[in-house]
């Protein structure tokens, strides 16, 4: 009998930020998922930012296949996703809420939508209209004016992802004939830091400085440099971080919705289930100087990965790096379906079932961003073992070596001291990424402001590239519905629709 399977799917969760973590969360319905199944402790995303990271993740491709490293850029159609895959056998693919989808193709292989999504990017929307839904959070829902609106009230980020459950028990409480894959995505707890009021207050009695909150750290990168928040004072920091539990507590009670209806749904039917939870990077909160994504520091760049259901191993905590590439092949494994060809990832259905991870295994994340003086430039991040080595191309006097083991916080970087093993790296890494022009064979897109595609070996070569003002300009999050276009009113939370 084929398993149903539900993905829970969040937005900028960094795993520290849990009951069993670094920086403590009530969490319960996480402790039970790691508690009853198996937790990667080391999972990465390939890109730590939402569109690159997600679309990898559907295709298994990691980001230099794809040629997508910005927000504003999607798959092509004729690129297929694990979803055609599970589609191809037999399943009804269902999207319930958030996965950032770009132009008009809001499916990319997912048969149903019965929510609609919630994004500020994508589409041409006007200024106008957006500050009328966001308000006061208009900025705030990008990085570089995240910190302008912080504390405890209103969010539309909680509106839209109470919303999406309301949705998701809808479906599940409805009779389907097909064998269920249905993902679920939420916004949370994505910035704008604000939270419950109540959940805000509890955390905010707690909140300590990170060490490295000021960011003055010698050896940052260019691209690192580029991402601070200068002169933020002690107490936005504070609040900032009461604020991203809050919102991660609020994110733990609609993963205990989700899987409280799905078991339902699953014993109803009388069949096996597979439940997972993931997100598609994480947030550094001020670490650094640094708030949101888009960096190689550990609480940016891994995510939470844990499944529990029939046939999983209890009580496992695996600390071998994986890959949010392997989610698509450890699905289609799963459930019985042909895998995509060539993939990036791998299945971890084997370590599931309780056999031993792969301990040697390097694991890659990258991405394409701009500089202080103008430019752009690729930088990627290597974990192998205890290490973690982060370069920035035009930039490798700053390369980075950490032991996230002894140095969760990276406060040590031991690129110096550790001169062989650094090399090793670097070197590993010009392969890997193509840093060196003869050994290119793929075009990387960048589309963020109107760039026109250049091959990757000018890009990563480091030859300018001028930005150019996005056409029609500010996106928003408009979508296509059965009735024509319509918008999501974050104030109102419009009842999800079936999608076309």
């Amino acid at each position: 009998m084929s398993p149903d399977i539900l993905l829970f799917i969040s937005d900028q969760h960094a795993p520290q930020y849990q009951a069993d973590g670094q920086m403590p969360v009530d969490t319960p319905n996480l402790a039970a998922l790691r508690e009853q199944g198996t937790a990667f402790d080391a999972a990465y995303t390939p890109c730590p930012l939402c569109v690159p990271a997600r679309m990898a993740m559907l295709s298994g491709l990691a980001p230099h296949h794809t040629g997508i490293f910005t927000n504003n850029d999607t798959l092509p159609q004729t690129t297929p996703t694990f979803l055609h895959a599970m589609a191809a056998a037999g399943y009804e693919t269902v999207l319930v809420g958030r996965m950032h989808f770009i132009g008009p193709d809001q499916r990319h292989g997912f048969t149903r939508r019965v929510a609609p999504d919630f994004t500020n990017s994508g589409w041409v929307r006007p200024q106008k209209t957006l500050e009328q839904d966001f308000g006061v959070h208009t900025q705030t829902m990008g990085y570089k004016w995240c910190i302008d609106v912080v504390g405890g009230g209103a969010s539309p980020v909680v509106c839209y992802d109470d919303m999406v459950l309301d949705a998701l028990e809808q479906y599940l409480a409805q009779p389907h004939s097909k064998p269920q894959l249905i993902v679920v995505g939420t916004y949370g707890p994505h910035f704008p830091y604000v939270a419950p009021p109540e959940l805000f207050l509890k955390y905010l009695k707690t909140a300590q400085l990170p060490a490295t909150w000021q960011g003055n750290e010698p050896w940052l990168n260019a691209q690192q440099r580029n991402l601070q928040e200068p002169n933020t004072r002690a107490e936005i920091v504070l609040a900032c971080q009461a604020a991203y539990k809050g919102l991660v507590e609020h994110t733990d009670g609609l993963i205990g919705r989700a899987r409280a209806a799905f078991d339902v749904f699953t014993q109803n039917r009388g069949t096996p289930a597979l439940f997972g939870y993931l997100s598609d990077h994480g947030d550094t909160v001020g670490e650094h100087g640094i708030y949101g994504k888009k960096s190689f520091f550990e609480k940016s760049v891994r995510i939470p990965m844990v499944f529990v259901g029939s046939g999983v191993a209890a009580g496992q905590r695996i600390t071998a790096p994986v890959s949010l590439l392997d989610l698509g092949p450890t699905v289609c494994d799963w459930a019985g379906a042909d895998p995509l060809p060539e993939p990036d990832g791998q299945s971890l259905v084997a370590v599931l079932r309780g056999e031993s991870a792969d301990a040697d295994r390097t694991v890659w994340s990258e991405i394409v961003d701009k500089l202080p003086q103008g430019g752009w430039t690729y930088s990627c991040m290597a974990r192998h073992g205890q290490q973690k080595f982060i370069t920035c191309h035009r930039d490798e006097i700053h390369n980075q070596l950490f032991d996230v083991i002894a140095d969760p916080d990276e406060t040590t970087n031991l690129a110096d001291a550790q001169p062989d093993e650094t090399a090793a790296f670097a070197a590993a890494a010009a392969g890997k990424a193509g840093t060196k022009a003869a050994a290119l064979t793929t075009t990387a897109c960048i589309h963020m402001g109107g760039i026109a595609a250049v091959p990757t070996a000018e890009m990563v070569a480091g030859k300018a590239l001028e930005s150019t003002e996005a056409p029609g300009g500010y996106h928003g999050f408009r979508q296509h519905t059965a009735a024509g276009v319509a918008y999501i009113d974050s104030q109102t939370c419009h009842e999800g629709v079936d999608f076309l």
